[in-house]
């Protein structure tokens, strides 16, 4: 069995109290190893356990887990931004199954964009960014790509600003912090 991620530890310690639970699980199916969809049930009651022990900032593992059954949804579509996704009977993922199955373990960004723009099921809609326009605010699309495409989130700017300088795709004012990322048409 893996080790557990440091990088998770430090980033709830850096989040403290406003870290939410959909936000823990996706930290550690980003940073935790693992070759398939989804991160184990059991790797995150692992975390929760020493996220628990630590008592870096009174984490409930017991609440925390309850959080997690009470969010977890099967479906395959997108369902709402606080939704964590049952995949298969043992894994639980940050974005459901039709994600991984149509774009898992890919690093194309410009296919994460257009995916991501024809999810019609609200995806869109849940993502209160405050930003205007069309396309993904480049913080979601970097989230999406670094879990579904199971690789860091520097790759995965690195490789948003090699579609950018490709032509391949466009991007709101850097600077913005919810800057939008589409595809050039």
């Amino acid at each position: 069995m893996s080790e557990l991620n440091d990088e998770v530890f430090a980033a709830a310690r850096q989040r403290g109290r406003t870290l939410l639970t959909e936000e823990l699980v996706a930290l550690i199916e980003r940073h935790h190893p693992h070759d398939r969809p989804g991160v184990a049930r059991e790797v995150v009651t692992r975390y929760a356990d020493r996220l628990d022990g630590e008592r870096a900032y009174n984490f409930d593992r017991d609440a925390f887990l309850d959080e997690v059954d009470a969010r977890l949804v099967d479906t395959e579509t997108w369902r709402r931004t606080d939704a964590l996704y049952a995949l298969g009977n043992d894994r639980v993922s940050r974005y459901p199954t039709r994600w991984h199955d149509a774009l898992g373990g890919s690093r194309d960004v410009r296919e994460y964009v257009d995916f991501l723009l024809g999810e019609t099921d609200g995806f869109l809609d849940d993502l209160d960014s405050g930003a205007a326009g069309r396309g993904i605010p480049e913080n979601e699309l970097l989230d999406v790509v670094s879990v579904v495409g199971r690789t860091d989130r520097e790759t995965a700017k690195a490789e948003v600003e090699r579609a950018r300088e490709a032509g391949d795709l466009a991007e709101d004012a850097d600077q913005h912090p919810e800057a939008r990322v589409r595809p050039v048409e």
